[in-house]
């Protein structure tokens, strides 16, 4: 009977030494690893959900009506004269008379008179330049008229306001012939104002 009990003892014996020898293994182990690694503390983050981003929309804007409190200034009224078509030789009004017997007494005195004869009508000539910068205007000029009829003094009384026709119209009346001025069956020199007309609506030469 112990024959046949002695390789069963053996076995157990085997076992038990064996369990033995883990629990020890295991034992010396977990002392070493809770030195090697420390006891840490777990840090726990939690996330916000995150949150819908909204769309951006613009201001409310209220429209604001102007509202005008200031009144405009009455314009004053301007009244434009309409200019006449004027003559080549109209009558002008002569300046008050001198005495008769001072007038007598020195004949050599030009007589201011207020219509004038022509035996060759001034033809004024009108600048291109002129016309292309669309200048007009009206030029009175003071003309000296000697005993023999010719123009031997020109003078601008009143300019057209453009040099250029102002020439114009004294080199009109320089090659225009007048009829001399005759007082008492005598000829007599004379001053006469003659306006000279330059209009883009007119025929000019």
């Amino acid at each position: 009977m112990t024959a046949d009990h002695s390789p069963r003892t053996f076995i157990a014996a085997a076992i038990v030494v064996a369990h033995l020898a883990v629990v020890y293994v295991l034992f010396n182990m977990g002392a070493r690893i809770a030195t090697v690694v420390p006891n840490l503390p777990i840090t726990v983050n939690f996330i916000a959900e995150p949150q819908q981003l909204r769309a951006w929309q613009p201001p409310e804007v209220r429209p604001v009506t102007p509202v005008i409190t200031t009144q405009m200034p009455d314009m004053p009224l301007v009244e434009i004269p309409i200019a006449q078509p004027s003559e080549r030789a109209i009558s002008v009004p002569a300046r008050p008379p001198v005495a008769a017997n001072a007038e007598s007494a020195d004949r050599s005195v030009p007589k201011l008179i207020s219509t004038v004869e022509y035996l060759r009508e001034p033809s004024p000539r009108y600048p291109p330049q002129s016309r292309k910068l669309r200048e007009q205007g009206l030029v009175v000029l003071r003309v000296l008229i000697d005993e023999k009829g010719a123009a031997c003094n020109i003078e601008i009384e009143s300019s057209s306001g453009f040099a250029r026709l102002d020439v114009a119209a004294r080199e009109a009346v320089a090659r225009a012939a007048f009829r001399p001025y005759v007082e008492d069956g005598t000829p007599r020199r004379a001053l006469v104002r003659i306006p000279i007309e330059f209009s883009l609506n007119r025929t000019t030469a």
